[in-house]
């Protein structure tokens, strides 16, 4: 994995930023609680029948295509937990997703 010789912004973060990541601006860690952090809000958005944020659900469903693309890397330096969180990651956008799709065909079956 290639690094962009820049360092994480995130408060108290050493890590440089992998290549893969610098448009996003932070290091894997990071990214991953952002990704999740969005993953929830949208989830409570859309179970608390609010509005959904579709720019947030078009970013998030953008993130499994690096999600899968970064475990298909065999050279990149990711711990076990950073593999889990990844699969997490893809797993809750792929629910969520599928969530939302249900629940729309559900209620056009109801009108």
């Amino acid at each position: 994995m290639t690094v962009s010789n820049r360092i994480c912004p995130a408060p108290r973060c050493t890590v440089e930023i992998p290549a893969s990541l610098e448009i996003e601006g932070l290091c894997l860690q990071h990214y991953l609680e952002k990704a999740f952090h969005k993953l929830a809000a949208v989830t409570l958005d859309f179970q608390c029948e609010r509005d959904i944020d579709y720019q947030v659900m078009e970013w998030l469903l953008a993130q499994v295509s690096f999600a899968v693309d970064s475990l298909a890397q065999e050279d990149a330096q990711r711990d076990a937990g950073q593999r889990s969180m990844l699969l997490e990651l893809i797993l809750g956008i792929a629910n969520l997703n599928e969530y939302m799709r249900h629940s729309k065909m559900v209620v056009g079956r109801l009108r």
